[in-house]
């Protein structure tokens, strides 16, 4: 049985990704605004991927170092790097509104955070 921990981390990113996703595809959304959901996405991922390996998920927005701590207990992230520069969104542009920010690539980051959310699903099963 899947931690219930990781469970809960995955159903939220799930909501947080979709919620991004329309946003994308309606349009007029501030890049911050999808940015934060996205970020939030990936790292309610990692946290549920860290309960999955049988640890505790530290209290932190940082991406890095959630991939930082799976990739030292031997998970592959290389796919997902792309999304360590989502940590940008969780405080700088909550709290700035004077950042002037250039939209990434919504849709690589999309893809690149659906295929985290899908690695994450295979590992609680």
């Amino acid at each position: 049985m899947a931690d219930p921990d990781a469970i809960r981390y995955l159903r939220i990113a799930q909501a947080d990704l979709a919620e991004a996703q329309r946003m994308v595809e309606l349009s007029g959304f501030r890049d911050s605004s999808i940015g934060f959901l996205l970020q939030q996405a990936c790292e309610k991922a990692l946290k549920s991927w860290i309960h999955s390996r049988g640890g505790l998920a530290p209290f932190t927005h940082d991406i890095m170092a959630l991939m930082d701590w799976l990739e030292e207990v031997g998970s592959d992230l290389s796919p997902f790097e792309r999304i360590a520069d989502l940590t940008f969104f969780a405080v700088q542009t909550r709290y700035d509104d004077s950042l002037e920010i250039s939209p990434p690539d919504w849709p690589l980051l999309l893809a690149v955070t659906s295929s985290l959310l899908t690695q994450v699903e295979r590992q609680l099963s």
